[in-house]
């Protein structure tokens, strides 16, 4: 191993080490040994995702918006399972399918990897095993075995795998609210990318980056991160027009959330005119919505309804259902404020059909 890729290891262990998995290592007596296979704490806090998936978050269309990111997050989560289809175990060869005996196929492929030594595949258990853990919102557990492979996957120079392990706790911070962690995370994803020179996953990674610092109301740091390294790689280096959009979007939203309303409006417009220009109908339809909630901000909601309206009719012809649900809440919204009651009510009553048919649909 050359000098630059033991001080990129040990930069990254040191990222990780401040996580908190020294306090993993304190409990090397808990992880595993030959007569122990399990290696889950029954102790840990537990905040499932079945909960969240069950509970009544609010009355309006944030109860709705709250479960489609929850499914976002699950897909995202599955999509970081890299476990193979096909390994063998002590008890035969695992499939991929997950058993609910005394002795998980995870137990099973944890303790057979580490007899064998293969510090690899071990990594891969582990991450396997943290995403099913995170799906069934056990998320200190899943960030517990996160950062136990990657020390092995440091180990190993598996700098992808470290990447997907980084990506996978960026992800689960940023779900449970913990934007700092979040942050650092992301940073890490970064400067693996930055090593690799893959200009996509930069490009990706900085726009999660921004989106995280907007959150924070780190407003400026995230305007230029996006239009100094997201947007030109986008535009100039990638010539990628669907993530360009998404580059406008997050300043548009950035301004709007600073009230800077005509600088959020323009970059919506670019966002609405790229999507035309390449046929995206539902960038065409988040650009309307997001253009109108602008206007109704300033007061322009004769102009809203307008954008509302071609957002409504271009998701019925597309079968969004899920903005249909959220446009119809608008339009009540802006209806009662032109003081046109009738129709706001009517709006308002599809709105509840549609909300608790799709909340039915998923639980």
């Amino acid at each position: 191993m050359n000098l630059s890729s033991i001080l990129f290891s040990i930069l990254l262990l040191g990222i990780s080490l401040s996580r908190g998995i020294s306090g993993s290592a304190k409990s090397a007596d808990r992880v595993i040994g030959l007569s122990q296979l399990s290696i889950i704490s029954k102790s840990l806090k537990s905040d499932s995702l079945n909960q969240t998936m069950n509970k009544q978050t609010s009355s309006g269309v944030r109860e709705v918006k709250d479960y489609l990111i929850t499914l976002q997050f699950r897909e995202h989560l599955k999509a970081s399972d890299d476990l193979p289809l096909v390994f063998p175990t002590s008890a035969g060869v695992y499939n991929g399918t997950l058993q609910s005996d005394s002795l998980s196929a995870f137990d099973q492929l944890l303790f057979l990897s580490r007899n064998l030594g293969d510090r690899k595949a071990e990594a891969g258990v582990l991450n396997s095993y943290a995403v099913s853990h995170a799906l069934n919102g056990k998320m200190d557990d899943a960030v517990l075995l996160l950062n136990e492979a990657i020390l092995l996957n440091l180990e190993v120079n598996n700098k992808f795998a470290v990447r997907n392990n980084y990506l996978t706790l960026q992800r689960i911070n940023r779900y449970r609210g913990n934007l700092s962690e979040a942050l650092k995370y992301n940073e890490a994803v970064l400067m693996i990318d930055m090593g690799t020179k893959n200009s996509r996953l930069i490009a990706e990674a900085y726009m999660d980056q921004a989106e995280i610092l907007t959150s924070q109301r780190n407003y400026s740091e995230a305007e230029t991160l996006v239009l100094r390294k997201a947007l030109p790689l986008y535009y100039y280096g990638l010539k990628d027009k669907a993530g360009t959009i998404r580059c406008y979007d997050q300043l548009a939203d950035n301004y709007h959330r600073q009230k800077k309303f005509t600088e959020a409006k323009w970059f919506y417009i670019q966002s609405n005119m790229l999507a035309r220009k390449i046929n995206s109908p539902s960038g065409i339809v988040n650009s309307l919505i997001n253009l109108a909630h602008v206007k109704m901000s300033i007061g322009d909601y004769q102009l809203a309804l307008l954008d509302y309206k071609e957002a409504e009719q271009l998701s019925v012809k597309n079968k969004f259902t899920n903005k249909l649900i959220e446009i119809k809440s608008d339009l009540a919204d802006v209806y009662s404020k032109l003081g046109n009651a009738g129709a706001s009510s009517s709006a308002f009553s599809e709105f509840k059909v549609m909300k608790e048919t799709f909340l039915r649909t998923i639980r």
